[in-house]
Order: C-alpha cells, then sequence, then structure tokens
C-alpha cells in the first residue's frame, strides 16, 4: 500500500514504484512509436515550406550580389532565419552564428542583427559555409538548376526535421505540467501571479493556501510549480520527462534532488519537494530519488497527489 498520511504526499514501495516505472515506460514507447505516422511528418512538411520560402525569396537577387531588405526580411522572419541556419553544413546555432560574425561572445541584440552591415555579415557567413552537397550552386555563384532546388528543398527538410522534432520531444515536460496545472484548478487552486519580479526568497512571499504560482524561482533555483498549503507550508514541483535511464540521473537526481537540498537550508522543513515525472527511470535512481526525500508523482497517475492535496489545503 502507499504509505501516505497528511504531512507528506505518498511514498512508493519498491514493488509500486517498479509497477509505475513500467507503466511510463509503455506509455513513453507508444508515444514514441507513433511519430513518424505523425509528429515527424508535420515537422518534415513544416521544414520543406521554410526552405522553399527561403529559396524563394533569394530568387530576388543576382547570385552575389544580395539585397539588403531582403536580407532583413529574412533575419526579421524567424521560419526564415531558421531555414537559412540550415543552409550550412552542418547547420549552425544562433549563438555560434553570432560568435563566428562578431568574434565576441556577446549575443546580438535583434537590432544590431537588422543593421544592414550585420545583416549581411550574417548572410556572408552563411553563404560561406553553405552545405556544397545541398546547395552546390552557392560556392560558384551561378544560378540554380531545378534539380538542385528540389533536392535541397528535401535533404534540408530531412537534416532540419528531426532537429525540430527533438526540441518537440523536450517540451513534453511543459505538457506534462499544464496536466497538473488543470488539475489544481479543477481541485479549486487559483494560479496568482508571482510577487517580487518571480524571486521568492523569503516565507513572506510564499504562496497562500489555496494558491499556486508558475514558474519561478525558490531561493536562487527555478521551480515549475509552487504551491501553497497550510501552516506555511510550500510544495516545490519540478516537471521531469526523461527519454533514457543515463538520462533520469541527470533529471532526477542531480538537478531536482539537488535542488532540494538547498531549499531546505534555506526554507527548512516547510518546503515539500515534489518530482512530477514521465519516461523512463531506473529503480534504483528512483528509490534514491525517494530516500533523499523527493516525493514521486507519475504524470500518468496523478490521483493519489491531489488526493493529499485534499488534506493540506
Amino acid at each position: 500500500m502507499l504509505r501516505n498520511t497528511a504531512e507528506h504526499p505518498p511514498v512508493w514501495p519498491d514493488e509500486m514504484l517498479d509497477e509505475q516505472r513500467r507503466t511510463a515506460i509503455n506509455i513513453f514507447v507508444d508515444r514514441r512509436l507513433s511519430e513518424p505516422a505523425g509528429a515527424y511528418l508535420r515537422h518534415f512538411r513544416e521544414r520543406k515550406h521554410a526552405v522553399r520560402r527561403l529559396l524563394r525569396a533569394v530568387s530576388a537577387f543576382e547570385p552575389g550580389n544580395p539585397d539588403p531588405e531582403v536580407v532583413r526580411r529574412i533575419l526579421r522572419d524567424g521560419e526564415l532565419f531558421d531555414a537559412l541556419r540550415y543552409v550550412a553544413g552542418p547547420p549552425i546555432s544562433e549563438d555560434d552564428l553570432y560568435t563566428l560574425v562578431t568574434r565576441s561572445a556577446d549575443r546580438l541584440k535583434k537590432s544590431d542583427l537588422l543593421r544592414d552591415e550585420v545583416a549581411m555579415q550574417v548572410f556572408g557567413m552563411i553563404c560561406r559555409l553553405a552545405d556544397p552537397h545541398r546547395f552546390p550552386w552557392i560556392a560558384t555563384g551561378r544560378r540554380p538548376r531545378y534539380h538542385e532546388l528540389r533536392n535541397a528543398v528535401l535533404m534540408t527538410a530531412a537534416v532540419h526535421a528531426p532537429q525540430t522534432l527533438a526540441a518537440e520531444r523536450r517540451g513534453y515536460g511543459r505538457a506534462v505540467e499544464k496536466m497538473l496545472k488543470d488539475r489544481l484548478d479543477v481541485l479549486g487552486l487559483r494560479c496568482v501571479p508571482t510577487p517580487n519580479g518571480g524571486k521568492i526568497n523569503a516565507p513572506k512571499l510564499a504562496p497562500d493556501s489555496g494558491q499556486y504560482y508558475g514558474e519561478c524561482t525558490l531561493y536562487g533555483r527555478r521551480v515549475d510549480i509552487l504551491i501553497g498549503t497550510r501552516h506555511g507550508r510550500i510544495v516545490a514541483v519540478e516537471s521531469k520527462d526523461s527519454n533514457s535511464a543515463v538520462n533520469s540521473v541527470k533529471r532526477v537526481a542531480n538537478d531536482t534532488a539537488g535542488k532540494g537540498e538547498k531549499w531546505r537550508k534555506a526554507y527548512g522543513e516547510q518546503v515539500v519537494l515534489v518530482g512530477l515525472i514521465s519516461g523512463v527511470f531506473k529503480l534504483e535512481t528512483l528509490k534514491a530519488a525517494q530516500d533523499s526525500g523527493l516525493y514521486l508523482v507519475w504524470a500518468h497517475d496523478l490521483e493519489p497527489f491531489i488526493a493529499w492535496l485534499e488534506q493540506v489545503l
């Protein structure tokens, strides 16, 4: 049975912990196996559309003589700018691109990026790094042939789509976080604005019973949800989605449990640390996390945690 008191959320016995862990893995596998027919094809279509838009835009000027206004228009458009970065072989991140252009660690401001001189430097750097297999016409400064355009669109979309899909996967934790927030709303809790610019560094700034904050910092460390309960206790919820057993150690043991040590030193035992988890985890990692004082809430089974909250609000 779950060990559940009004003082603390449920603590999972080893057998139930392993059962829930296997359920989470099965849900993860089913989610990933559904991607080729859905999410990946959607990302591939979107990336093809973006590359076509980019090639149409640059076709407006002569090879080797880009129009600064067209270049600025490309850099202002997030979709086109992303597509432009993937012209490089290998693709180049925004931060790397800015460093290569400025030879500085300072990130370019949007206003700087749109100045003619900087915009042309960025565009020129991309052309200099263009993948010769996907964009063979750029190095020679000639017009592309039809089959080259077609191949460039397909190959660049194939390079870019897995990256945008991976970014979407990393955001799954946000979807899980929203599931919990929806349940909190149904329970009658109110999401209220976070005081002090989102920096919670004193007990008086904590949410009252029946209220919660969205993402904020608790004594200098980010927390996804902060819930107020009776007697001044707060529940700090960290949402963690893991795609591998190795990654789960970082997600739970290092990231979440590590924050708890700092919070307890600053706030005392009045802070209850909760890991809202989904995906792939090793049993040993979860057991160690619970032993360290982290209470585990499964994204696929929120009810035990919600039942506990009803007792302490």
